[in-house]
């Protein structure tokens, strides 16, 4: 990882991703098959203990075998090369059975999953915080009355509580399906060189289940060459990410001085500071969330044009996840750092929202008051009347409310609730309750 890359990644992540834990799955799977097959008699128990011990002892850095897997396109071939001697050096007999039936992917493949697995349970964990730190947002600013906005424009109001529910709602869909899954992709990989365990005759579920138990991970029939289960993994875990530069570009825009309506987290010295302009305090939370939108459907589409494997085992496009996964899953790891502090940080501002509202001339209630008028005409005329009243409104700075009167004096009778605050918030009172509902 670049020097910049670090300083979007988050710490947890990055120990799962690191070389060395790689290298640590690699020697926990060969101890694991080892055990495995001596269990059952493929191998004898004598060979799997030294196998075994040999796993455990072995200290073999990242850079060398990364130096030496260039010649043959696999780390897994230095690694069984420098475990064979390792254990010959103890027994020379039980050498042979190093990595018996097995293949190079298989070790690689579950690896791999072995380092996703911490990532994802963070990843559960922070979810499952941020959901409900957002969900008590939610209800504390239930009677705040904000802008909706769409297309960047002044839209009909919604409330604050209302819009963070949303976010909310969005985090626990996610979570909900990434742990889905994550049950269904966290497998190990076991197929030897077609994924038929030739070597194994009928011990072959015997064996694969005694790993997969000793890995703590799920069993599955060989994955090598059909990658669906880790493609979904990897779509939901990008879904996550743009979920939450949803959430950060939502907040940044709210942010903005001009805004005001939000804040990421309350101002803090030395703090998103600018390294020129003394007088910033940037959105550097929801930078990194956005940074890490940014990357990951590139590398999602990465992962999809790999999938198109050639036969038993691909050449080219499966070695390419194998570098593309650890990148999305450190794109993730940034979103979910972010998305950690901006859950536990968020600042609403309620009298600049309502100074923003006020600041519209009652524009944004025009949808509320053609309704009211729609019970007099048809809906199109409505609507075509209060364009009118909202057109002189603006040329004369003028309140909405007042334009009406004075052309309706009828609607006195009415009109104070198509302007009322509390009328949005008891309106939606339910949506937000349902909102949240969907969140437990």
């Amino acid at each position: 990882m670049s020097l910049v890359g670090q300083s979007f990644a988050r710490d947890a992540f990055t120990q799962a991703l690191s070389p060395e834990a790689f290298v640590r799955g690699m020697l926990d799977f060969e101890r694991a098959l080892a055990v495995a097959q001596g269990d059952v008699g493929v191998i004898p128990s004598d060979a799997a203990r030294v196998i075994a011990k040999a796993c455990a002892d072995l200290s073999l850095q990242p850079e060398t075998l990364a130096s030496e897997g260039k010649r043959s396109g696999s780390l897994a071939v230095p690694l069984v090369r420098a475990l064979t001697e390792h254990v010959a050096r103890v027994d020379a007999r039980a050498a042979a059975f190093v990595h018996y039936g097995s293949t190079s992917q298989d070790v690689l493949d579950t690896a791999l999953v072995l380092c996703l697995k911490p990532c994802l349970a963070d990843a559960d964990r922070v979810l499952a915080t941020a959901v409900s730190r957002l969900a008590e947002h939610a209800r504390r600013h239930a009677g705040v009355v904000m802008l909706g906005r769409t297309l960047m424009q002044p839209a009909t109001p919604i409330t604050a509580g209302l819009k963070i529910a949303r976010w909310a709602a969005a985090l626990h869909r996610c979570r909900l399906r990434l742990a889905e899954a994550r049950e269904r992709a966290l497998c190990v990989q076991l197929g030897g060189a077609v994924g038929t365990l030739d070597a194994f005759g009928g011990t072959r579920t015997a064996v694969r289940h005694g790993v997969a138990m000793r890995l703590h991970l799920h069993e599955a029939r060989a994955w090598h060459d059909q990658r669906d289960e880790l493609l979904r993994l990897m779509a939901e875990l990008a879904i996550v990410v743009e979920t939450i530069g949803k959430v950060a570009r939502d907040v940044s825009l709210l942010s903005q001085a001009e805004v005001g309506e939000m804040l990421e987290s309350a101002p803090v010295k030395g703090v998103g500071g600018s390294s020129a302009m003394p007088h910033k305090r940037n959105p550097v939370a929801c930078l990194q969330a956005l940074v890490a939108a940014a990357r990951a459907p590139g590398l999602m589409a990465t992962l999809l044009s790999g999938a198109l494997g050639e036969h038993e085992r691909a050449l080219g496009g499966w070695q390419a996840e194998l570098v593309t996964i650890p990148a999305l899953a450190d794109a993730a790891g940034g979103a979910l750092d972010a998305l950690e502090r901006i859950a536990g940080g968020l600042v609403v501002n309620p009298e600049r929202m309502r100074a923003n509202l006020e600041s519209l001339h009652g524009l944004v209630f025009s949808e509320r008051l053609a309704r009211v008028i729609a019970h007099e005409m048809d809906r199109a005329s409505a609507l075509a009347l209060v364009d009118d009243w909202s057109a002189v409104a603006v040329s004369e700075r003028r309140h909405l409310r007042d334009v009406a009167l004075a052309a309706r004096p009828s609607l006195a009778s009415r009109i104070d609730d198509v302007f009322s605050f509390e009328a949005i918030v008891t309106d939606l009172a339910s949506v937000l309750d349902e909102t949240l509902q969907s969140c437990a």
